[in-house]
């Protein structure tokens, strides 16, 4: 076992919690636990956008049968991760610059909505809990293992204000949109990783102190120009 392998399998039994599927539709049983761990795998960027998935290969892997694989990729492919194409089989997606373009900018306008909402109804008890999340060391990003911290940060950071939101049926139906944005990052972010990771997370500071201050308006600016500015700025 390769030891980015081993890494992945080590972070995900101390995060099973943290990383349960929010997504509606989800599969259950072992196919769900499947598709979780392969989306995780693709969100840590251990598969990279083109490379082929072998059922079989993935089914000795889970130690399971076909069946259970075929129902997780299944997932996966209505969750955007995956295609499946005749002749060729199943792969990760290969996005164009100009899809992932799209999707940060639909992206943005639904997270600066969550921070218009966390302003309005945020608590002092909230407040201090979004001031103490704060971010890891972002030197070794190109390893998997600090990888993970700091996309953990960044989930925390955003389910906090999602939170604060108090609109769980829009968190529902969204939180697989920041999954699948981790997964374009990072496929292109190793050689840019420390000077992007100090640059968004300056940004997340500025919008956690516009939201505490209760300036709904500029923390809403901020949190769109940082979502709809991560392509640009890892792809650049």
């Amino acid at each position: 076992m390769d030891e980015e392998l081993r890494l992945l399998i080590q972070d995900s039994e101390r995060q099973k919690r943290m990383m349960s599927r929010k997504a509606m539709n989800a599969p259950t049983g072992k196919a769900g636990e499947i598709a979780a761990e392969l989306e995780r795998r693709m969100i840590l960027g251990y598969y990279k956008t083109g490379e082929s998935l072998s059922f079989n290969k993935l089914a000795d892997t889970f130690n399971v049968s076909r069946q259970p694989v075929s129902s997780a990729l299944g997932h996966l492919r209505a969750c955007g991760y995956v295609e499946v194409l005749p002749q060729v089989g199943c792969r990760v997606v290969e996005p164009s610059r100009e899809e992932m373009l799209d999707f940060f900018r639909v992206h943005s306008a639904i997270e600066a909505v969550a921070v218009e909402l966390a302003v309005e109804r945020k608590t002092e008890e909230e407040e201090a809990q979004l001031a103490a999340i704060q971010p890891p060391p972002t030197g070794g990003l190109h390893n998997i293992g600090e990888r993970a911290l700091y996309i953990r940060y960044i989930d925390r950071f955003h389910d906090q204000i999602w939170s604060m939101a108090k609109s769980p049926l829009l968190e529902g139906q969204f939180s697989g949109l920041r999954n699948l944005a981790s997964f374009y990052l990072w496929q292109g972010i190793d050689e840019l990783a420390f000077p992007a990771a100090e640059k968004l997370n300056e940004e997340r500071r500025q919008i956690a102190e516009k939201i505490i201050a209760g300036d709904k308006q500029a923390a809403a600016r901020l949190m769109h120009r940082h979502v709809i500015g991560k392509p640009k700025l890892v792809y650049s």
